[in-house]
């Protein structure tokens, strides 16, 4: 369910149209060009209990934003995005650079509790 939900807010228009390719990437993308996103579920864990079943899970996402310049843009689209569809933004994420491949990297983490079913 986190991943279907993921893959609809990152399919917004306002997003695919900053990136290169015009799509996201689960994990990890094969030679993309930037300006691209991967997206990644960090962990899963029950948040809320009832008659001994998980009602609720509570998912621990990250969304990478890979950039040869500046991704202000897209960032602040990204999170109004997932803000707007009931993420929960962890701010404080660090403004990295890749000296390897010479990209700018954003990691954007959010949390969400969602129904197990």
């Amino acid at each position: 369910m986190i991943k279907k939900k993921l893959k609809e807010v990152l399919s917004d228009k306002d997003i695919l149209d900053l990136t290169s390719d015009k799509k996201v990437y689960f994990i990890h993308a094969n030679s993309p060009k930037p300006p691209y996103i991967e997206y990644q579920v960090i962990r899963s864990r029950g948040s809320e209990y009832s008659e001994g079943k998980i009602d609720y899970l509570n998912h621990l996402v990250q969304i990478d934003i890979f950039s040869l310049g500046d991704y202000t843009n897209l960032e602040t689209i990204i999170v109004n995005k997932f803000i707007k569809a009931g993420f929960e933004y962890n701010p404080g994420s660090p403004d990295l650079y890749e000296e390897k491949t010479g990209l700018y990297h954003k990691p954007l983490r959010f949390n969400i509790d969602l129904p197990t079913s």
